[in-house]
């Protein structure tokens, strides 16, 4: 699951950059740009998301805290 969202990050990020050269070398028009921009910037959301709450549940089971409550 972590190769996954590791994928949709590097995705969404060179979705991103090749939006942005597209858009300075005006290839792109503003409505496509904005909408192939905020897709790259939801795969980006999506797997940096994943990988927080994967972080924060790793990070509660080392926790002597969090073991007693759970």
């Amino acid at each position: 699951m972590k190769k996954i969202a590791l994928t949709l990050f590097v995705t969404g990020a060179l979705l991103a950059l090749l939006t942005y050269a597209a858009n300075a070398a005006d290839l792109l028009g503003i409505k496509a740009f904005f909408e192939i921009g905020l897709l790259a910037l939801g795969l980006m959301i999506v797997s940096s998301g994943y990988f927080l709450v994967s972080f924060l549940l790793e990070w509660a089971r080392e926790t002597d805290f969090f073991k007693q409550v759970l």
